[in-house]
C-alpha cells in the first residue's frame, strides 16, 4: 500500500525496554478495534519523563521491536525518534507521521498513566488538533458517561472536548479522543529485566527473537 493510499495509521510509542507480549497484545487489540491499516511501534530515544539508568541504547531497543513484530504485516516499526536529536517529544512524532502519511487519519496511542501526566508534556494542547487519540487502560476506568469529564481532562483541556458517546469525546478541531480497555497481561519490562538479571527463562514473556537478541548481546546484565 502506498503512502497516499493509507487510510488509518496507528502510532504507539514507548521505551520498549524491552518490548514484550503485553505491548504486542495491546497493539493488536487497538489495530483491530479501530480498523487500522497499520500500527507503528515507535521506540523513544530519550523520553523526557523517564530516567536512563536501566535503559539500553535506542538502536538496540529498535532492533528488538523489529524482531518482535516480525511476521505481522499489520505492525510496523519507526525509527523517527531514534534518528532525531534531543528529547523524544510526542508532538514532533505526530507531525512526522502527518508528513509521512498526508492522506491518512492518524491515531496516537498512549497509556492511562501517560494520559494522567499529559499536562506536563511539551505543547500538549496542540496534540488534539493534529490527530485522534486512543487512551488505553489495562485496569479499567470510569469513562463510560459524559459526567466523567471533570476528572478525565486536565484543566487546560476541559473546554475543548465534548462528550460524543461512551468512551469517546470530540475535540473542537473535529478529532476524537477514545478511551479503550485492553486485555491485562501481567508482564512488564521491569519484570523481564529482573528475569534476565536472575538468569531465568524469558519464554512466554517476550518473543523468541527478542529473547535471543538479549542473550546474544548480554543486554540488562551489566
Amino acid at each position: 500500500m502506498g503512502k497516499s493510499e493509507s487510510k488509518r495509521i496507528g502510532v504507539l510509542g514507548g521505551t520498549f525496554n524491552p518490548i514484550h507480549f503485553g505491548h504486542l497484545r495491546v497493539a493488536e487489540e487497538v489495530r483491530q478495534s479501530f480498523a487500522l491499516e497499520k500500527l507503528y511501534l515507535v521506540p523513544s530515544a530519550r523520553p523526557p519523563h523517564k530516567g536512563e539508568a536501566e535503559m539500553v541504547a535506542a538502536e538496540e531497543r529498535l532492533m528488538m521491536v523489529r524482531k518482535a513484530r516480525s511476521g505481522n504485516p499489520f505492525l510496523g516499526t519507526s525509527a523517527c525518534e531514534c534518528r532525531r536529536s534531543g528529547m523524544s517529544y510526542s508532538v514532533a512524532t505526530i507531525k512526522y507521521f502527518k508528513r509521512r502519511f498526508p492522506q491518512a487519519e492518524i491515531y496516537f496511542v498512549i497509556g492511562w498513566d501517560a494520559w494522567g501526566e499529559i499536562a506536563t508534556w511539551r505543547a500538549f494542547p496542540e496534540f488534539f488538533g493534529l490527530a485522534d487519540f486512543i487512551v488505553i487502560s489495562r485496569s479499567g476506568f470510569a469513562a463510560e458517561d459524559g459526567d466523567s469529564a471533570e476528572y478525565l481532562f486536565p484543566f487546560a483541556l476541559k473546554g475543548e472536548f465534548c462528550y460524543e458517546k461512551s468512551g469517546c469525546y470530540q475535540h473542537i478541531s473535529g478529532h476524537r479522543l477514545h478511551f479503550m480497555a485492553v486485555t491485562r497481561l501481567d508482564i512488564s519490562s521491569s519484570m523481564v529485566r529482573r528475569e534476565v538479571i536472575a538468569g531465568r527463562s524469558l519464554r512466554y514473556l517476550v518473543p523468541d527473537g527478542v529473547a535471543n537478541y538479549i542473550s546474544k548481546y548480554g543486554l540488562y546484565t551489566k
